[in-house]
């Protein structure tokens, strides 16, 4: 047994090499399953309604999984349903708040609703993700 405990050189636990993802039946969310009930969500939406005359939402507030809080490790992608004019996302990373801001208020009736997708993790070397089999851009492998 001169390899036990060789994974955790330099690491204060290790890291799962594989993973499982599951989504659920009913909610909008995609999670990882790393065993022993330990599951996180990586992926989730959600709608906002911005009230007429608002021009500021938050979108998430001390959302935090495993570590990872959403303001500085979260990916987010935002659909208006009605014309917002400019919009753009502010990430408060010390206080862990997500805002949304748009120029336009939107509808008069207060329907106006804005479509979020949430991804958590931290942001991917693109030259590190490839495989045997898909042809493109990859280093030679033997």
């Amino acid at each position: 047994m001169p390899y036990l405990g060789n994974y955790q050189t330099g690491e204060l636990k290790s890291k799962p090499r594989l993973t499982r993802i599951n989504g659920d039946d009913n909610a909008a969310v995609i999670y990882r399953n790393l065993g022993n009930n330990h599951a996180y969500p990586f992926i989730f939406a959600d709608t906002f309604t911005v009230v007429s005359g608002a021009t500021t939402v938050v979108l998430a507030s001390g959302i935090k999984f495993h570590g990872y809080d959403l303001a500085t490790y979260g990916k987010i992608a935002v659909t208006p349903a009605f014309d917002s004019g400019a919009y753009y996302i502010t990430k408060d990373s010390s206080a862990n708040v997500i805002s949304f801001t748009c120029t336009n208020a939107g509808a008069s009736d207060g329907s106006s609703t804005v479509d979020v997708l949430f991804m958590l993790g931290e942001d991917a070397e693109v030259d590190g993700l490839y495989c045997r089999g898909n042809r493109g851009a990859a280093p030679s492998l033997p």
